[in-house]
């Protein structure tokens, strides 16, 4: 059974916002983590509020998800632009 990558719907919504050059670079590492979650620029994020989640660098965008082991599933709760705000 392959992973499969759920968007959140405000993930959803930001990629919509997505520039569409640069959306084809975050659908492509979505279309990476049905293979291997963890290929790439992949951290574990810090703090209580953040514990069991990964971020993954797409060029300056933040790809932020969980993985759900039991059911083969990719959580993506937000893709963000990388700032000084952006893991607040």
């Amino acid at each position: 059974m392959a992973w499969r990558v759920k968007l959140s719907a405000s993930a959803e919504k930001e990629l919509r916002r997505v520039p569409r050059d640069r959306q084809a670079r975050v659908i492509r590492a979505f279309d990476e983590m049905e293979i291997d979650q963890f290929s790439g620029d992949v951290k574990p994020l810090k703090g209580p509020e953040w514990k069991g989640r990964y971020r993954k660098r797409v060029g300056p965008y933040r790809i932020i998800f969980t993985v759900g082991a039991a059911d083969k599933t990719v959580g993506v709760s937000a893709i963000l632009i990388r700032s000084e705000k952006t893991y607040r």
